[in-house]
């Protein structure tokens, strides 16, 4: 019987887990490798944050969707991938054998000089929930200062939906939101003059084109600027792919994403798969954004049957989309839609943004 090894369990995985049985009944064994039973859709994580959305409403039970399709689960963590000998080692050092291995292995936040136990990485998306409890219950005894480091979208909307969280509290909540550009870089400008008059006009200081030097225990060291000073800080100065890759000698990018093809297969190994932000797409580099993850899915699921049915010939190109709808929460029941020169702000951005996602949950939650 062959054996099909799925590690991680992101977006590029959900439409195999969902198809499982097609694999069962083709006599291939499945394994799942996840660190838990969940996978948070990051996408939710602002609104986790602030109590839009319930644990419930942003996560899929993976371990529920692998064993009800016929499926192993494996609560895990990948360390590294013995290629050679088409192995996969975890970190407790157990060692699982395939026949065909995919990876959707995710991103890790990048880590920012210095360190201090009250900064947290806004990755995992569980970090998010455990910190809004946390603000919500600090803000009911006394004041809080939070920051928030990187202002692309994951740093935007986090400032946003902290001042959320702040607007009906018993304590103030100050939310400084740091950013070595300016905010946004990767959108119009009159996205960015939007998102920062939505944050300075409800109370955030921001601070633009500002490095950071050193994360110290309660304040943060700017390189020009005066310190920061801090009871809780946010590291969302950037991703870069799991570093799983690099240790394992498969082929990498500069940033250590999994070097694929068209067909999303390894480029030095018909065997490796993968999708998500863990990779590098050699035909042409995508942002690290969920809608290339999502939309890599059923592309994965069919390669991965033919690869295993020997059928290397009828693989199917991913062909991605040159640009995306992107709406950013803003926290206060407005967001930014921006897609190619069209703006939109306001209460039916995030209308939008919200029925898309609720969407996608249904689309997976279903059992």
């Amino acid at each position: 019987m062959k054996q099909l090894i799925l590690a991680g369990v992101g977006h590029a995985h959900l439409m195999t887990l969902r198809n499982l049985p097609a694999f069962t009944r083709a006599g291939v064994s499945v394994t799942v490798v996840a660190p838990g039973d969940f996978h948070y859709y990051s996408g939710m994580g602002p609104g986790l944050l602030s109590g839009i959305y319930r644990p419930e409403e942003t996560r899929f039970d993976v371990r529920k969707m692998t064993e009800a399709r016929g499926g192993s689960f494996i609560q895990g963590t990948v360390d590294r991938i013995d290629a050679p000998n088409r192995r996969v080692i975890l970190t407790d050092g157990r060692t699982l054998a395939y026949d065909l291995l995919s990876c959707n292995l995710g991103s890790e936040v990048i880590g920012l000089p210095g360190a201090s136990p009250h900064l947290i990485p806004v990755k995992p998306i569980e970090n998010l929930h455990r910190a809004g409890a946390d603000i919500r219950s600090r803000l009911k005894e006394a004041p809080l200062r939070v920051a928030v480091i990187g202002a692309g979208p994951a740093g935007v909307e986090l400032a946003g939906n902290l001042l959320r969280l702040g607007a009906s509290a018993a304590h103030p909540l100050a939310v400084t939101l740091i950013s070595r550009d300016n905010l946004l870089m990767r959108y119009s400008a009159r996205a960015r003059r939007l998102a920062l008059a939505s944050l300075r006009q409800r109370g955030a200081t921001v601070l633009v084109r500002q490095i950071v030097r050193q994360v110290e225990a309660s304040r943060i060291a700017l390189e020009g600027g005066d310190p920061v000073a801090f009871d809780m800080a946010f590291n969302a100065a950037g991703i870069v792919p799991s570093s799983v890759f690099r240790p394992s000698g498969l082929p990498v990018s500069q940033d250590g994403g999994l070097r694929v093809n068209q067909y999303l297969q390894c480029v030095s190994d018909p065997v490796v798969f993968g999708g998500g932000d863990c990779i590098h797409f050699d035909p042409r580099p995508l942002d690290r954004v969920g809608v290339y993850a999502v939309r890599q899915g059923p592309v994965l699921c069919r390669n991965l049957m033919a690869a295993l049915g020997g059928k290397s010939l009828s693989l199917e190109a991913f062909e991605p989309q040159s640009r995306y709808l992107s709406i950013l929460n803003l926290g206060d029941g407005r967001g930014i839609l921006a897609w190619r020169s069209l703006v939109l702000s306001g209460r039916f951005a995030f209308w939008f943004k919200d029925s898309i996602d609720r969407a996608f949950m249904r689309r997976f939650q279903k059992e």
